[in-house]
């Protein structure tokens, strides 16, 4: 660091670098931090914060201009105006700077969502205007300058024209002033320096401060990136996450946040309703992803999050997943996943009035984001309320049209209140966006199966068994077709072959209703129990 400062020491008195005026713009107070958009600076007090250049230009356009709406659109083309980028690199940076900046003192946030149109800085600022400028240029006429102003020699600031008209500065008067102008300041720069040497964390004491936040922005452009491509919920989105989250930690190996999107998008890879891989070999990347992710960073609520839920849906370890999410909460309320997982465990043992809480949580903090519009309505549908389920699904419908999951939650919802023919026009709508994907293809096999289509659903349910010799497709979907044929053996048989395999549709086998007619039955109670979890025997038989 001491180095980096010496180097051009001329820079810091202001006699060599044309930026050097950029130390005079304003600033802007805000609860504890002070922003200097001129230096591209954060301060928490005095301590720097480390922002990504987006992150640190999203800041800044919203600091200046507090108190008024921004939209997506604005911020959009302002921040990323030469690349096209998806929308939700704007809400994954929204998100890190709120959890940066933590609450106001009153406990509310500095950046309020304006649903469906923008972002506010929603917090008093201060704004510190630069001193007044140096004096103007003596004009051609006049043989001797003006008296050096007192801060030109204190600071270094010296109008330009003091120093590179000699014809204009009698030399005895400029010689000695400027030695001892830039005595001066050279001795304020090898103070400030040394001073920055003591405060820089050393990483060697403490390396999370830079897993935390990436040095390179390549890797944080890759990661924003991947968070993105993962929320869309497809197999090709998964996919191209799994590359993008690996380009960000080859940028920088020490990043923490990188290792568990790696984990989450492994966790999607070979889990319910996105499965391409199988879980024998998904899950344990995605675990050692997480585990990596821990060692770099003990306090990331990202890498409680992303084991918590492999513990859930691969492990069957209940209570650890439980301890792990609740660990992830702690250590940051406001994160949107913790909420959203939590209450998939929560919902699959049963606890229906804590998982509505942690769903209403995750809606409440991602109030526009359609993945937990459609989680809301998923919770609505295993808690058997269709009739709050199919708006909700609706409205995340309504929030992006092409959303897999939320024609499959809403299908469901017709399925289950015997409205078929919308069901199954949903379920194909699903099976067209995702091009076939196996799952997709399984639901629509379960809505034939109900609407006494059986030649039809044996149809795709002799496809699904034959694709799945040639690549994964999870036993726990063609078991679920099964039940919904009515076939408890062959049920039961995949079934069993989706515990060998650890299939995360699993966890959900006490509230799916496909398996209602199926819960007096002591084999299916035994396949209940392998995945941990105490047998509900008391459903009514499904109509």
């Amino acid at each position: 660091m001491l180095g980096l400062c010496l180097e051009k020491p001329w820079d810091f008195v202001g006699l060599g670098s044309a930026t050097s005026t950029a130390v005079n713009g304003a600033s802007y107070s805000f609860g504890p931090f002070r922003l200097h958009p001129n230096e591209h600076l954060l301060l928490r007090g005095d301590a720097p914060i480390p922002l990504a250049p987006k992150t640190y230009e999203l800041l800044t356009m919203l600091v200046t201009r507090h108190g008024r709406l921004i939209t997506r659109d604005e911020l959009m083309k302002a921040i990323w105006p030469d690349s096209f980028v998806e929308e939700i690199n704007l809400t994954v940076n929204i998100s890190l700077l709120r959890k940066l900046l933590g609450e106001q003192p009153d406990g509310k946030v500095y950046i309020i969502t304006v649903p469906k149109r923008g972002y506010r800085f929603d917090a008093p600022v201060v704004e510190s205007l630069p001193p007044c400028d140096a004096p103007q240029k003596p004009t051609a006429h006049e043989n001797v300058p003006e008296p050096e102003p007192q801060s030109a020699r204190l600071t270094g600031t010296r109008p330009p024209d003091l120093i590179t008209t000699p014809a204009v500065i009698p030399e005895v008067q400029s010689r000695p002033l400027l030695k001892w102008a830039t005595f001066s300041v050279a001795v304020i720069v090898l103070a400030a320096c040394a001073w920055l040497v003591y405060r820089w964390p050393d990483p060697r004491q403490d390396p999370r401060p830079a897993s935390r936040e990436p040095a390179s922005p390549l890797a944080y452009e890759a990661y924003a990136k991947g968070r993105a491509q993962l929320s869309k919920r497809t197999m090709a989105s998964t996919q191209q996450s799994l590359e993008l989250f690996q380009q960000a930690i080859d940028a920088e190996p020490h990043y923490a946040a990188a290792y568990s999107g790696l984990a989450d998008a492994y966790i999607l890879a070979g889990s319910y309703g996105n499965s391409f891989l199988a879980p024998q070999v998904a899950m344990p990347k995605a675990k050692l992803a997480a585990q990596k992710a821990l060692a770099l960073d003990e306090t990331s609520a990202e890498s409680h999050t992303s084991l918590a839920y492999i513990k859930l849906v691969y492990d069957w370890d209940w209570s650890g997943a439980e301890n792990e999410f609740k660990r992830a909460l702690a250590l940051d309320p406001s994160y949107v996943s913790a909420h959203h997982w939590y209450s998939h465990e929560l919902m699959a043992e049963g606890r229906i009035a804590e998982s509505h809480q942690q769903s209403e949580m995750a809606l409440a903090l991602a109030p526009a984001d359609v993945l937990m519009n459609e989680h809301m309505a998923w919770h609505h549908l295993m808690a058997r309320e269709y009739d709050r389920a199919i708006p909700q699904a609706l409205k995340a419908i309504e929030l992006n049209p092409d959303f897999v999951q939320a024609h499959r939650v809403l299908g469901l919802g017709y399925l289950y209140t015997n409205r078929l023919a919308d069901a199954c026009a949903e379920f194909q709508k699903g099976a067209e966006l995702s091009h076939n994907d196996p799952v997709a293809r399984a639901y629509l096999a379960r809505c034939y199966a109900r609407a006494h289509r059986t030649a039809d659903a044996r149809n795709i349910l002799d496809a699904l068994i034959s694709a799945s010799s040639e690549r994964y497709i999870s036993a726990a979907e063609i078991a679920g077709v099964y039940a919904a044929l009515g076939d408890a053996n062959n049920s039961l048989e995949w079934l069993d072959k989706a515990c060998s395999e650890h299939a995360g549709a699993l966890v959900y086998l006490n509230i799916d209703p496909v398996y209602d007619r199926m819960r007096r039955d002591p084999r299916f109670q035994a396949i209940v129990r392998r995945v941990n979890l105490t047998p509900v025997v008391d459903e009514s038989p499904e109509k």
